[in-house]
């Protein structure tokens, strides 16, 4: 072979590797930071929710319309713990009533392990939101006494005295004589602990006091 033919040869090597290398695809950096601009996103959101207030985030959930209701109680009840209705009050332009009254609508959505968040959640309550209020951690405890009498024995002293409270308020507006029994007998089918039954002792005695 002849200088000329080698030179020719090593010369279509060279470019036929240029043009192998130049063609084989590289990674997009975009997509490849696609799954890692998802993690500053998600904590952003986390930062905004960190630095609002319990009545802010309660008031931007049920006022989310791309939240469906059961989302939407969810999200609720989660931040009602140390909720000022009175605060709520003065950032919504007086809509803690309608947003008791909505949480009471859709009451069958709470889930049980909420209801400790619904019983710290009494503050700034007068008059008419008391009264409502009331009637929904009644039917919550109606709907799942075990539930709300477990979350009642764990709670502070504050707090459980409120929610018997309120819970006695509004089931004396039934009969208490029948209401009174129908506690008791279901009481006879459970294996309650101590405290569990210091609630149900002030409960019953809240019947007959209930102002």
């Amino acid at each position: 072979m002849s200088k000329g033919s080698v030179f020719v040869s090593g010369a279509c090597t060279t470019l036929l590797l240029a043009v192998i290398i130049g063609c084989t695809p590289h990674a997009d950096p975009a997509s490849s930071s696609g799954a890692s601009n998802k993690e500053p996103l998600q904590s952003a959101v986390s930062k905004q929710h960190a630095q609002q207030s319990k009545e802010e985030l309660v008031l931007s959930f049920y006022k989310d319309s791309s939240l469906n209701d059961e989302a939407k109680v969810h999200h609720m009840t989660d931040h009602l713990a140390g909720i000022d209705w009175g605060k709520m009050n003065e950032i919504s332009e007086h809509q803690s009533m309608e947003i008791i009254e909505y949480l009471y609508k859709q009451r069958a959505l709470i889930p049980s392990e909420s209801f400790p968040n619904v019983i710290k959640g009494t503050d700034g309550l007068d008059g008419a939101l008391t009264e409502e209020y009331d009637n929904l951690m009644e039917d919550l405890f109606t709907r799942d006494k075990a539930a709300m009498i477990r979350a009642l024995a764990n709670m502070d002293k504050t707090n459980r005295v409120h929610g018997i409270g309120g819970i006695g308020y509004a089931l004396s507006y039934r009969d208490p004589h029948e209401v009174k029994k129908e506690i008791q007998q279901w009481q006879a089918g459970q294996q309650l602990t101590a405290a569990e039954k210091d609630v149900i002792r002030a409960l019953l005695a809240k019947l007959d006091n209930p102002y």
